[in-house]
């Protein structure tokens, strides 16, 4: 184990399990109910101020083309800066590349950037009435209601389109099960080329009044193209269908182009958090 210091501040190596309590306090749920969180990470540290009581822990949680995200983060309080740059410092040492989605709340944006880290993308909530925009399918590409097409291979060919993303992580299998993240395959939609391979999914649910998704996920072959879009347009068309008139999308890593094109479709921010890196 590998401990290093900054101010009053201990940070300590710890294995990813041990991250458990932490994080619970953190965020204020149940261990059960962050559990993912640490099973997900390969690496974890602490950070313990003078009289050894925890001030930051973070997980590091692969991404596929971006080093690691750092779950977790600092306990509010006069430590707060010092404990988040402290364990961010020794994660980087650690594994290298990494990055955090600083809310505020746990990673404090201001003192990361006067630190010298900068902004690599944002996640975005929008939302707005449902769109209603008449998109052609590109050629070469077919649509499909995503319960149509159950091969999960397929699926998870569609779902790794996000994977080159920052913010987004490697896919696992349960996340192209029917139901996975609450998202409803009877509303959802599946991009196929030619071949039958999965290029593009956008993923929906019904949130009482509100139709829930996911920015469409494409393949990097196919963003050129209007996959995107029309992705977009079926799974409007269908919540329209069910009555529903306002939708919410949330984002992780979308170009400048693909937020331009979601505003112009009549579609607000309501919620931004940097997603920041050190230099």
């Amino acid at each position: 184990m590998r401990d290093g210091s900054h101010a009053d501040v201990t940070v300590r190596a710890v294995t990813p399990d041990a991250l458990l309590p932490a994080l619970a306090a953190l965020y204020g749920l149940p261990e059960v109910d962050v559990a993912w969180m640490a099973e997900s990470c390969t690496a974890g540290w602490v950070a313990l101020d003078a009289h050894g009581e925890f001030v930051a822990a973070v997980g590091a949680r692969p991404s596929p083309q971006h080093g690691a995200e750092l779950l977790g983060g600092a306990f509010p309080g006069p430590a707060q800066v010092p404990a988040a740059l402290a364990v961010a410092r020794a994660a980087q040492a650690d594994v290298g590349r990494v990055y955090v989605f600083a809310d505020g709340t746990l990673f404090p944006p201001v003192d990361l950037l006067a630190a010298g880290w900068r902004e690599i993308g944002s996640y975005r909530r929008l939302e707005g009435r449902v769109p209603y925009r008449h998109v052609p399918t590109p050629d070469g590409v077919t649509l499909h209601v995503l319960a149509d097409v159950p091969d999960v291979s397929v699926r998870l060919e569609a779902l790794g389109a996000y994977e080159d993303r920052v913010g987004h992580h490697a896919v696992a299998a349960e996340a192209a099960r029917d139901g996975a993240g609450g998202f409803d395959s009877h509303l959802s939609a599946i991009a196929l080329d030619g071949q039958g391979r999965g290029v593009g999914i956008c993923r929906v649910a019904l949130d009482g009044a509100l139709g829930r998704l996911d920015s469409p996920g494409v393949h990097p072959d196919w963003r050129h193209t209007g996959v995107r879009s029309a992705l977009l347009n079926a799974v409007n068309a269908r919540l329209r269908h069910q009555g529903i008139t306002r939708i919410s999308v949330d984002s992780w890593g979308d170009t400048p182009a693909e937020l331009a094109h979601d505003l112009a479709l009549g579609l607000g921010v309501v919620d931004e958090t940097p997603i920041l890196a050190p230099l």
